[in-house]
């Protein structure tokens, strides 16, 4: 790579870092605030609201964002029918299933908080649209632009609710104060990526030596039912239940031990959330680089330091947590301390596992990755059944390491077993002439690359 591609990677990563940590910032700043200012069980609304709204933007999203970025990424001619197609799938999915929660909004809570429940769901939506709409940004390797909408929305977010929890503590009203900031940002974004993706012109790929020329496409379209099933849907599937096995926990905390505790529990969940900026902000923006790669080099170097840096912030917390939890939530919570630390064992683990899926993925591993996923919610399913009725919100915890482990194994074994000879030959950037074509491409080098 050469040193101004390196330079230029390290910015966007860093930039990628200020981003998410302003945007964590704001989901802990605004958990703090409606912890000390709502009731007990509007907090534990607010919890179940933000998990199920998380949920289901996972599930809507059906592995079109990865998709979106990971073809971008490999052909920039494409960005733009790409793009459209599939924002259109994207936000009428997202759409149809907040139709479907405030038409079966009573089956998740009592009649008296259905509003405020799905205004939660609704913004949660908005903002998995809006997420993948970023991921055109970073597979056309500008996350700085990403990096620039969702700060800025972020903190318009945090001075809405702030103010709204200062002025009028009321769940409703802090819904409404969620919805509104992520709206306005995929307006913006969805006119910054139009413009960004009309300027491409075939075979243009300005921040790589390498051009490539697209197989011939035999429909005017991109986003096929045979591609969205076997490219997309597995995918989709795959995060799907990796998104369930990371927040159902809160599920079976509510099933046993209620609102109260879910919300004690989701409190310092968002701590441990807010850690995970450092690897999301690395893979937002190496991801293309991944795409690309023809061997596990990159990843071993990605992972040994995200892991180094979750052995870091597991030490800080292990030692501090007392301390962290009295700081940010008060002393009522404090008793979620020892939870605190049990999930923190899962941080070297969390770094891991983002540098691992992510190559899984960008090797066009999305059925590999859709084992691993399945394997690891039956483990969390089972350990929470197991621990949560006894231990409460520590054994829901406890259940999130071994479910990550679970994960590690599986991509270990994926990467540097049978699949790895498989996926080698869909590497972009050091594929020759004389290997197997990837995908239908087929390189042209110039200006006297490999």
């Amino acid at each position: 790579m050469p040193a101004s591609s390196g330079e230029g990677v390290s910015s966007r990563i860093v930039l990628k870092a200020a981003a998410d940590a302003g945007g964590k910032a704001v989901t802990l700043v605004v958990t703090m605030a409606a912890a000390r200012t709502l009731v007990a069980d509007a907090f534990g609304v607010l919890a179940l609201g933000m998990a199920t709204g998380w949920l289901l933007g996972i599930a809507t999203d059906a592995g079109l964002s990865m998709y979106l970025a990971r073809e971008t990424a490999r052909h920039r001619d494409r960005a733009r029918a790409v793009a459209s197609e599939v924002m259109t799938v994207r936000g009428a999915a997202a759409y149809t299933a907040a139709a479907l929660i405030a038409l079966f909004v009573s089956r998740f809570v009592p009649s008296h908080w259905r509003l405020q429940f799905v205004l939660v769901v609704l913004a949660q939506l908005t903002g998995a649209v809006l997420e993948t709409l970023y991921h055109l940004f970073r597979g056309l390797e500008r996350s700085e632009i990403e990096s620039a909408i969702h700060l800025s929305q972020r903190a318009v977010t945090v001075i809405l609710a702030l103010v709204v929890l200062w002025w009028w503590p009321r769940l409703d009203y802090l819904g409404a104060a969620l919805l509104a900031p992520p709206l306005i940002a995929l307006l913006v974004a969805g006119a910054i990526a139009w413009r960004l993706v009309r300027g491409q012109t075939p075979f243009q790929n300005l921040r790589t030596e390498e051009k490539f020329i697209p197989a011939a496409q035999t429909s005017d379209r991109y986003l096929t039912p045979s591609i969205f099933l076997r490219d997309v849907l597995p995918l989709g599937a795959a995060t799907l239940i990796s998104a369930l096995y990371f927040r159902c926990d809160l599920y079976f905390v509510e099933r046993w031990h209620g609102l109260e505790a879910v919300g004690a529990y989701n409190a310092v969940f968002r701590l441990i959330e807010a850690m995970r900026l450092v690897p999301a902000a690395v893979m937002a923006v190496t991801f293309p680089l991944l795409c690309q790669a023809v061997d596990t080099r990159l990843v071993q170097r990605l992972g040994g330091w995200l892991t180094a840096a979750g052995l870091v912030l597991l030490g800080i917390t292990a030692l501090a947590s007392p301390l962290i939890v009295r700081t940010v939530y008060g002393v009522p919570y404090e008793h979620t301390a020892p939870t605190l630390t049990v999930l923190a064992l899962a941080l070297p683990l969390f770094f891991l596992n983002y540098a691992l899926t992510h190559q899984v993925i960008g090797w066009d591993g999305q059925r590999a990755y859709l084992r691993i996923a399945t394997l690891a919610l039956i483990a969390n399913v089972l350990a929470n059944l197991w621990l949560v009725p006894e231990h409460g919100i520590t054994g829901a915890a406890v259940a999130t390491v071994l479910t990550e482990l679970v994960v590690a194994a599986g991509c270990v074994h994926a990467l540097w077993g049978p699949f790895r000879l498989r996926a080698s030959a869909y590497g972009l950037r050091g594929l020759r002439p004389e290997t197997p074509k990837a995908r239908g491409l087929q390189p042209e080098v110039r200006g006297g690359g490999r």
